[in-house]
């Protein structure tokens, strides 16, 4: 049975601690070797940058699922567990893009913009209305703005976001 809190387990792990930065320990190398330990994997967030979407021939989520596949070079069944779709169905995606876009997208342009791959598991939202959502909501960008890095016109941009916004209220 573990001890309590309270009971001297709060004081030994201090009295560890204490020791490993005596002994030289950085925090990051002890929290490091305590997620080593307990056998915890720190997972980077997947990022898709903003220039994916600056093209005339892909939608959106093909964009990301060829962007993830091919640069960053994930699997479906990983690609499908950081979106929350079916492997399936972004395999068809992917295929689907390459036939439109066969070359693979080149980064070079650096943007303080992207997109969490996790943004896209909110099913109740389309692709686009997660991406339009999250760089209105955390950016505070304008439609203009929006328009202009996902290549699409500015009345299309206010327009998914105002849907979004009826299916947050709707969803409450």
């Amino acid at each position: 049975m573990p001890e309590k809190e309270g009971s001297g387990t709060e004081k030994r792990l201090l009295d560890t601690i204490s020791y490993l930065k005596e002994s030289g320990f950085s925090s990051n190398e002890i929290i490091n070797l305590v997620n080593k330990l307990l056998k915890v994997e720190v997972k980077e967030e997947v990022k898709v940058p903003i220039s994916v979407f600056k093209n005339d021939k892909l939608g959106s989520l093909e964009a990301i699922v060829k962007y993830l596949r091919e640069n960053l070079l994930l699997s479906f069944k990983q690609i499908a567990s950081l979106t929350g779709r079916n492997e399936i169905a972004l395999a068809v995606t992917y295929r689907n893009a390459r036939k439109k876009l066969e070359s693979k997208f080149v980064v070079e342009e650096i943007s303080p913009y992207s997109i969490p791959a996790a943004i896209l598991q909110d099913r109740n939202f389309s692709v686009l209305e997660n991406v339009v959502s999250y760089l209105k909501d955390t950016f505070g960008l304008t439609y203009h703005k929006i328009a202009v890095l996902l290549s699409r016109d500015d009345r299309t941009i206010w327009t998914v976001y105002q849907r979004a916004i009826k299916k947050r209220k709707h969803g409450q």
